[in-house]
C-alpha cells in the first residue's frame, strides 16, 4: 500500500511546484528589462520570468531604458500571480504577470506602448494584436519614434550601429567585441553573434577578459 502511494504524492509534488504550468503567487525582486522579472515564490526560491506574447526594446536599443522602467514601476516589489506558459531555451519560465489589481503586466505594456507584440510566439492572442494596434494609433511609448526596430531584427544586427553588437562563443559562453582577436580566432560553428552585451549576458554568456 505504502508503495502504491508513492506514485500519486510525486505527482502532487511535481506539479503544485512552481515553473510546472500551475499558477503560483510570488513577490518581483528585479527587473532586467522590459520583458524579464526575477521573482521570489513563497518557498523562498528565484525564478527569472520572460513575460509571454511581448518583445520589449532591448537594454542598448531606444527606449529601452524607459521600457525596463515601466515594468519595474508596475511590478517591482508587489505580490503578483504568476501563470506559467513555457520553458525557454534559456531556462526562464515564460509566463502571463497578474499584477495586484487583476491587471495583466503582458497586457499593461503593450497598451502603454513599451514592447512590441511578439507575434512569433503568440500569433493567436488577438488581445495583444489589438493593444498594440491602439498605442500604435495613438503614438503611445515606442510608437512616438519613427522607424522604431523591432528586437528581434535588432538582435540580429538589422539596423544596429557599427560596433554595438557583441560575439558569443557557444562553447565557451563567453563574448566578446568585434574588434577583439578572441572573435577573430573563433570558429564559425562556435560563433553567434548579440545585438548587444545585455542581449548576450540574458543568454548566459559572460564578457572576455581579454579586450573591452
Amino acid at each position: 500500500m505504502k508503495g502504491a502511494l508513492r506514485i500519486p504524492l510525486l505527482f502532487l509534488l511535481i506539479f503544485a511546484a512552481p515553473g510546472c504550468f500551475a499558477d503560483y503567487p510570488a513577490k518581483v525582486v528585479g527587473v532586467s528589462d522590459g520583458d524579464t522579472l526575477t521573482v521570489l515564490t513563497a518557498e523562498k526560491r528565484q525564478v527569472k520570468i520572460r513575460l509571454h506574447g511581448i518583445d520589449a526594446p532591448e537594454s542598448g536599443q531606444d527606449f529601452g531604458q524607459r521600457a525596463k522602467q515601466a515594468a519595474s514601476e508596475l511590478a517591482f516589489g508587489k505580490a503578483v500571480t504568476i501563470r506559467p506558459v513555457d520553458t525557454d531555451r534559456y531556462g526562464r519560465t515564460v509566463a502571463e504577470v497578474t499584477l495586484p489589481d487583476g491587471r495583466s503586466l503582458n497586457r499593461e505594456l503593450t497598451r502603454e506602448g513599451c514592447c512590441w507584440w511578439y507575434r512569433a510566439y503568440a500569433p493567436n492572442d488577438r488581445t495583444l494584436a489589438s493593444l498594440e494596434a491602439q498605442a500604435k494609433a495613438a503614438k503611445r511609448g515606442l510608437w512616438s519614434q519613427p522607424g522604431a526596430i523591432p528586437p528581434w531584427d535588432w538582435r540580429k544586427g538589422v539596423g544596429v550601429p557599427a560596433g554595438t553588437g557583441v560575439v558569443g562563443n557557444r562553447s565557451s559562453r563567453v563574448y566578446h567585441a568585434p574588434h577583439c582577436g578572441g572573435a577573430a580566432r573563433m570558429s564559425e560553428k562556435n560563433r553567434v553573434e548579440f545585438g548587444s552585451a545585455e542581449e548576450a549576458e540574458k543568454a548566459g554568456y559572460r564578457r572576455a577578459g581579454d579586450c573591452q
